[in-house]
């Protein structure tokens, strides 16, 4: 079998797969429903599947789907890791969760976002500690990034604007403006929400009843949308200095970058899920980290999630635009490349493989 045939063309296959693949592989399985259908009529849930005692002391996690449509890469890897027989490789006392479709309704939908419009990966704050953090630059930019209606001349007057954005404040101002997620505006794009949505709610009681005995934990988070076409970057956001970003470097090498020290093109982010796993997970030590492959150019990727924000908001999904629209975005997250898998699934297999290896050497 080649690893191709470990990714899908939709959420139900891909689901199916990974289900077939985890109970081969002799994992115990549980699904959590969500409350709402996917785009084709069907159920969605967040599915689970456990490897090893469950009083293990070191655990490694993978999630797939956070940003929905990017679930087709991060099931593929899930499905692939199992149909493999890599779950041999498995140190003795050791588990591996693995969280499937951790937002299934942006993955059934072809979006980035939640039932909700939310980003969940901005979503993972304390909101009971203190108000979500304001990103008030974003206020500038909203009303352009939501036009009433959507044509050609629409998305290039949308790139248009964009460029000259970057070009007046700096390309660090802008994207943390557009990207790094904000509060305020639930029809803008990577809004983070106002309080815990379904995933956050699922993922903590999921930390609660899977990894309350865990001493050392390290989560991988499959993404992609940024960086060169294939090449899968490690983003670390503990801070700067600390014990996990070290043992991040440790395990993973140079791939591996921070935000926070200004070594990624990714702006610092409050509210993702992995450091919510970290919090849930207090106080063992987590070592989190984001697998991003690159697709398109960033641009091509901006303006595919501005589309699709406004075909939800202003839009018909089930039109011959929408389905345009759903084309490019799946593009932007999701190339229907052999060559793009080539490169990012061989590599998704070492670094589950590293974390292994970093976990087992702690």
């Amino acid at each position: 079998m080649s690893h191709h045939d470990f990714f899908s063309t939709d959420y139900a296959t891909a689901r199916r797969k990974f289900l077939a693949a985890a109970a081969a592989a002799g994992g115990s399985t549980e699904s959590l429903p969500h409350p709402l259908k996917g785009i084709a009529g069907e159920a969605l849930f967040t599915d689970l599947a456990w490897f090893g005692p469950r009083d293990a002391r070191a655990v490694l996690v993978t999630v797939s789907g956070t940003h929905g449509i990017e679930g087709y890469y991060g099931s593929g890897c899930q499905t692939g890791w199992l149909a493999e027989g890599r779950m041999a490789e498995l140190p003795a006392g050791m588990a591996m969760l693995m969280i499937h479709a951790s937002n299934p309704y942006g993955f059934s939908w072809g979006r980035r976002v939640n039932e909700d419009n939310m980003d969940i990966n901005r979503n993972f704050v304390d909101f009971d500690a203190a108000p979500p953090p304001s990103n008030p630059a974003y206020a500038e930019v909203h009303d352009w990034l939501l036009p009433e209606d959507w044509t050609d001349a629409t998305a290039a007057a949308v790139q248009a604007k964009m460029a000259a954005y970057f070009e007046r404040v700096g390309a660090k101002a802008a994207n943390h403006a557009l990207v790094s997620g904000q509060h305020s505006h639930p029809d803008g794009i990577f809004y983070g929400g106002r309080q815990a949505c379904w995933s956050h709610r699922t993922i903590r009681d999921i930390c609660g009843r899977y990894l309350a005995q865990a001493k050392r934990i390290c989560v991988i988070d499959f993404h992609t949308g940024l960086g060169p076409f294939g090449y899968s970057e490690l983003i670390c956001r503990h801070a700067p200095a600390s014990e996990p970003l070290r043992l991040a470097q440790a395990w993973f090498g140079a791939a591996v970058t921070s935000p926070q020290m200004g070594q990624s093109d990714s702006p610092v982010i409050e509210g993702n899920l992995r450091m919510g796993i970290a919090r849930f997970c207090a106080p063992a030590v987590t070592v989190a980290i984001n697998i991003e492959v690159g697709t398109l150019p960033s641009p091509e990727v901006r303006l595919s999630v501005i589309a699709d924000n406004w075909l939800h908001l202003r839009g018909d999904v089930f039109s011959p635009q929408g389905r345009a629209i759903k084309a490019q975005i799946r593009a932007a997250f999701y190339p229907d490349s052999a060559g793009w898998r080539d490169l990012c699934y061989p590599r998704a297999v070492e670094i589950q493989q590293q974390a292994l290896a970093g976990l087992a050497g702690e």
